[in-house]
């Protein structure tokens, strides 16, 4: 293996500096916002808010194997054990204080959005309540074909209503200007976050999956901000000295997989290394792909409110099974990959209802064979390791077999 990335380090302190801030958010005489991953986080930004990410709290909660300890405690209040295990490890952390972090600042109100599930509603409505604060749900219309001109208008109107509900929580004007300035560096980033994973599909591999689960931090919740320009262009300069060196992740690469689904926080270094014993790298993920969008502006300043709502409602688990196999087919080609690996997350019904459909449909479309692997991202207790590694060793057999 290649030695860790220099990058690393500055990822460490921009997360620590972003914790550190929200923490003081109030001695500084600013707003904190929980908000969900699929949210419009720029309008937060446009108005000076911290946005702080449960859900990126709930992987490290999973990194650091705290997944079962907490959700068990939102069960002892009610939650059942198969609704989202982020949900109710954030359910847990908020009730005993237990986290990775010591805690997430206390909200002064959330924002939510129903493009990647319908449990995030409810969530941000349970925690609205016990905290007391007002509470924001976008509601973007799942598209099962093309996107509807409809259904982007109707998202606009949203965005639009959510631009008053940050300024009456924030009890500051709107200022567009700042708005398109903010929209101009979200897009930037999200450009250079694309380089970066295509990065990835250079032969061998300079850069994996597991790479990217760690270092997409900054594109999630400090888009639109310059931290996040300055940081991805740092990784891609680095990235950029291991193609030229002919660097890879695995030595001896030999089997180049795609992986679709959420990762497993709490398995992350053990699925890693028992792949690199077969030559095996994970080469591109559809979940880190879902925030490098292709085709899409974020800045149009002609129809500012439409072009934002027409990214936010193109998630790819916001779509049917025909367009997301024909992205995961797409992904599979470009990064020249041998077969993909489907999570089926038993927390994450979105994700994974209609995998084994998806996975007969992008077979055909792309001659590459796949596996369903049975997990879930935070919650260790429903993970059968022996029965999970079992099949994902017979299905490298199969590719060494080919």
């Amino acid at each position: 293996m290649p030695p860790k990335l220099r990058t690393y380090t500055r990822y460490k302190e921009l997360s620590a500096t972003y914790y550190l801030e929200a923490k003081n958010a109030r001695e500084n005489q600013r707003k904190v916002a929980w908000v969900a991953s699929g949210a419009p986080v720029e309008v937060l930004w446009a108005f000076n808010v911290i946005p702080v990410y449960p859900e990126q709290h709930g992987a490290l909660i999973g990194a650091r194997k705290m997944g079962g300890m907490l959700c068990q405690v939102a069960e002892s209040l009610g939650f059942a054990n198969d609704l989202c295990s982020y949900f109710r490890s954030d359910v847990g952390q908020a009730q005993t204080g237990n986290s990775p972090v010591m805690g997430l600042p206390e909200p002064d109100f959330l924002v939510a959005c129903n493009n990647i599930c319908s449990v995030v509603v409810k969530w941000y409505e349970v925690q609205a309540q016990k905290y007391g604060v007002p509470c924001f749900i976008v509601d973007t219309p799942f598209q099962e074909g093309d996107i509807e001109p409809e259904a982007v208008n109707y998202a606009a109107g949203q965005i639009k209503e959510l631009v008053a509900f940050v300024s009456k929580a924030t009890k500051l004007d709107f200022n567009e200007v700042k708005f398109f300035n903010v929209l101009a560096r979200a897009q930037e980033a999200v450009n250079l976050w694309g380089s970066v994973l295509e990065a990835s599909y250079n032969e061998p591999c300079p850069f994996s999956a597991f790479d990217s689960f760690i270092h997409m931090f900054p594109i999630v919740t400090l888009r639109g901000t310059d931290q996040a320009i300055d940081y991805y262009r740092e990784l891609l300069s680095e990235l950029n000295e291991r193609i030229e060196n002919r660097i890879g992740v695995v030595e001896n690469e030999k089997y180049r997989l795609v992986w679709d689904n959420l990762p497993i926080w709490f398995e992350l270094r053990e699925l890693q290394e028992f792949l690199q014993k077969w030559g095996a790298v994970l080469v591109a993920a559809t979940y880190t792909d879902s925030w490098a969008p292709e085709d899409i502006q974020l800045l149009d300043k002609s129809d500012p409110y439409g072009a934002l709502a027409k990214v936010y409602i193109s998630p790819y688990i916001n779509r049917g099974l025909q367009i997301r196999a024909k992205k995961l087919a797409k992904l599979i080609e470009k990064s020249k990959a041998h077969g993909f690996i489907m999570h089926s997350d038993r927390s994450c019904k979105s994700y994974s209802l209609g995998q084994y459909d998806l996975k007969k449909m992008v077979t055909e479309l792309t001659g590459k064979p796949g596996a369903v692997l049975e997990a879930d991202h935070t919650d260790e207790r429903a993970f059968a390791r022996e029965a999970f590694y079992n099949r994902l060793e017979a299905f490298l057999e199969t590719l060494e077999n080919a």
